[in-house]
């Protein structure tokens, strides 16, 4: 027969247990991840390809996991070509993905017609230890985003130099850092994604060194330019773009 004592320590390990099976789960369960299409129209049917996008989204990506949106991008090589972008979602929900003949006959009937060329297809995970919300607008129309090649092995001091960003963006109160991952890696130098969402083009003239002061009030004087050269160690290049969101709102 077990003791009363026996029988405590039991349940306390059992409620252990199912508390850290739970949190687990929800971990799991809890990220926050996009997948990101991207397309060129044909020259001159910019605002039909727009118009069909926005017809079969209302359709069939109207809410949920599956909602979906379309933005523009605006500045670097790639400028021209649209996003289409789907989530926040997990892996899980995509395999309950809209696949019945209705819903990919609307695209090839009324989307298809109007893409020049399709390019790649990525999935971007949200890293909420490394991103700070701040300020940042609810409904941004337009985003600054950097597309990172991190150096073989060296990951860990980017993270490092953006975990303490992160604290002197929450000491400063104001401004944003938003991280994502790709959850697929390739040869073409975009592991990590940082973004940065404005109003308008003139927020992006506020002066964002600011960011200095907090970060030495932290780490000490100086330590901001050591900082930087962490930084420049750790990535290979950056391919920054501004994107228009939600061009066919």
């Amino acid at each position: 027969m077990r003791t009363k004592t026996n029988l405590i320590a039991t349940l306390v390990f059992a409620l252990m247990v199912t508390t850290f099976t739970v949190n687990a789960q929800e971990e799991k369960e809890s990220y926050a991840m996009v997948e990101v299409t991207y397309m060129k129209a044909k020259i001159g049917m910019e605002k039909a390809f727009e118009a069909a996008v926005k017809s079969h989204n209302e359709k069939y990506h109207k809410e949920g996991v599956f909602k979906a949106s379309l933005d523009l991008i605006i500045t670097g090589k790639e400028t021209g070509w649209y996003a289409w972008i789907m989530g926040p979602c997990t892996f899980s929900d995509l395999d309950k993905r809209p696949n019945d003949s209705a819903h990919g006959n609307d695209w090839d009937k009324n989307v298809s017609p109007n893409v020049l060329e399709y390019g790649r297809n990525e999935f971007w995970r949200y890293n909420s230890k490394l991103s700070y919300s701040g300020n940042s607008p609810d409904s941004p129309k337009l985003e600054n985003i950097w597309f990172i090649d991190l150096k073989k092995g060296q990951g860990y001091k980017f993270r490092e130099f953006i975990e303490k960003v992160k604290k002197a963006h929450e000491k400063r109160g104001e401004g944003s850092l938003n991280v994502y991952n790709n959850q697929f890696r390739d040869d073409e130098g975009r592991d990590v994604a940082i973004v940065w969402g404005y109003n308008n083009w003139a927020e992006m003239d506020d002066d964002n060194g600011g960011i200095k002061k907090y970060y030495e009030e932290i780490y000490g004087e100086g330590s901001w330019t050591n900082a930087l050269k962490d930084w420049d160690n750790s990535i290979d290049s950056i391919n920054s773009q501004v994107w228009r969101i939600g061009v066919n709102k």
